[in-house]
């Protein structure tokens, strides 16, 4: 998982959720992100698909507050501050809990209480046709592609997508156009 460690939570922390196989971006080491403000940890959290993981109780009201972008946070609030008991709470949550599910969720850890508030958008009110979900077309074998047209695995969401003229290929599901560099 990405992760975004903010200053307040102990270098020890980062170090052992980089040698559990996080990709671990400190706020302590990066000197653009040094000196930013909240405003700022949290637009770089989410352009980098980071959950973010601080210690202050400021981020609770700023992401909450933000309509459309919000990453994933984890605050550990109200606890004992010392990395060894932040590395065991971080070890039980992330067991508990799956990626996604953190990735698009607020969970304040209080001591030994976790509450989990989902961040996700109310889902539309009427299901059009672009979002209603569609069952996944097989990849055609290599024998039966002609050659002139090949098909790929849309990068976006793995669908099949079908050849459009020349080089350029159109999903059905999400609409990714894609096209060679000769275009």
């Amino acid at each position: 998982m990405k992760l975004l460690v903010d200053s307040q939570i102990s270098a020890q922390v980062a170090t052992w959720l980089r040698k559990a196989g996080h990709d671990v971006r400190e706020v302590r080491d990066d000197p653009i992100l040094r000196g930013a403000d909240d405003s700022t940890l949290v637009q770089t959290a989410w352009r980098e698909g980071r959950v973010l993981v601080s210690a202050s109780p400021a981020f609770t009201r700023l992401i909450s507050r933000e309509g459309g972008w919000r990453p994933g946070a984890i605050l550990l609030l109200a606890g004992d501050p010392r990395p060894r008991v932040q590395i065991q709470t971080l070890q039980a949550l992330l067991e508990k809990l799956p990626e996604a599910k953190l990735m698009s969720s607020l969970v304040i850890v209080e001591g030994h209480r976790a509450r989990v508030y989902p961040l996700v958008v109310r889902p539309p009110e009427k299901m059009t046709p672009e979002l209603q979900p569609r069952l996944q077309e097989p990849l055609p074998s290599p024998g039966s592609v002609p050659s002139a047209h090949s098909y790929l695995a849309c990068p976006v969401c793995g669908y099949t997508m079908k050849p459009l003229h020349g080089c350029k290929q159109v999903c059905p599901a999400c609409g990714y156009l894609s096209s060679c560099s000769m275009d």
